[in-house]
Parts: C-alpha cells; structure tokens; sequence
C-alpha cells in the first residue's frame, strides 16, 4: 500500500503531543487521521455528535503565543503541510484555513506543541457573529464571520446550528474535501 501513512501518532482529539521544542514531534507532523463526531472529553463521553467523519492534521504551534480551541488558523506558507503560524485574518483565496481542536483545554495549545487542526467534517468555531444554520462562513480575525455570496473562494464551511456561548458548530471543508 504505497503512498499511505502508517502512522498513528498517539494522541486523541482534546489533546497535544505535549512538545515544546521546535525539533520534538517532527515525525508527527502532517499526519493525517480521521476522528468520528463525538466529545472525547470524559464528562461527554459517549456523546455522539452525527455520523460524519472530522478530518485533522497533526500540525505545530509557530505562532509564538497560545492557540485557542476553535479558533480559525492559517497554515504557515514556509512549512504548509506540517505549521500553523498564527489566527487566520481572512479566507481569502490562497489562505489555507484550519480550526483548531474544540475540545482542547481552554488554555489552548502552547507554542511549539504538536496539535490537531480540523480541516474537513463538523467541529465548533469561535464566533462574534450569529449566523442562522444554512449560512455561509467566513474568516474575520481568526473567527468565523458571515461569508459573502459573491466571494465564494473565501467560504470555508457552512453552519449546521445557531451560535452557542460563543462557537458555531459548522461542517468545514466541504468544497474541497468530501464532508458534505
């Protein structure tokens, strides 16, 4: 089976590698894996969220600060496949756009620290906005924001619930990976 990783890098959705230099993990990084749609937090175990997968990407903090679990992050040009540097400002066209793991402790994940970032399926982004579900989103500050019907390039998901607290549960990835 050539061409497949066969990896599996020992850490759950709600968890890091638990790094904190640049060279730990590198072996982990870029791994691809699929979660089901379920909490993995021990006070919601069990729960079931739908019966889609959620598709992530090991990745490092580059950022040099905390990322927060639901925040819209932007893959790092230099290292693509293996970093995220920071918030995504936008969704322009070209701005690959991951979430960061929801179920991460509100602490979020520290710099240097191996994490998985959500790139396709359902998973919880912050949000200022209150978008209806059906809506198109967008990224604005590393948030999800109302997307513009006339840009559809910058659309990275679609919410499938109103907000809650502060996150809106959307499925992401949907026009370019196969999560719808």
């Amino acid at each position: 089976m050539a061409g497949i990783l066969m990896t599996d890098p020992g850490f759950g959705r709600g968890q890091t590698l638990g790094v904190t230099q640049a060279d730990q993990g590198t072996s982990v990084t870029g791994t691809q894996k699929a979660f089901t749609d379920s909490d993995p937090r021990t006070n919601n175990a069990g729960k079931w969220l739908s019966n889609r997968s959620v598709t992530c990407i090991a990745v490092r903090n580059t950022s040099g600060g905390a990322l927060l679990p639901g925040e819209a992050v932007k893959f790092k040009a230099t290292a693509i496949l293996d970093e995220v540097d920071g918030k995504a400002a936008s969704a322009a066209a070209g701005t690959l756009v991951g979430i960061v793991d929801e179920y991460l402790p509100a602490t979020g994940v520290a710099d240097k620290d191996v994490f998985w970032v959500v790139v396709s399926g359902p998973t919880a982004i912050e949000t200022a906005a209150s978008p209806a579900a059906g809506a198109g989103l967008t990224v604005t500050a590393g948030k999800a924001a109302a997307a513009d019907p006339a840009k559809p390039a910058e659309v990275i998901g679609v919410a499938i619930a109103t907000k809650v607290g502060t996150k809106v549960r959307a499925l992401v990835g949907a026009k370019s990976e196969h999560s719808a």
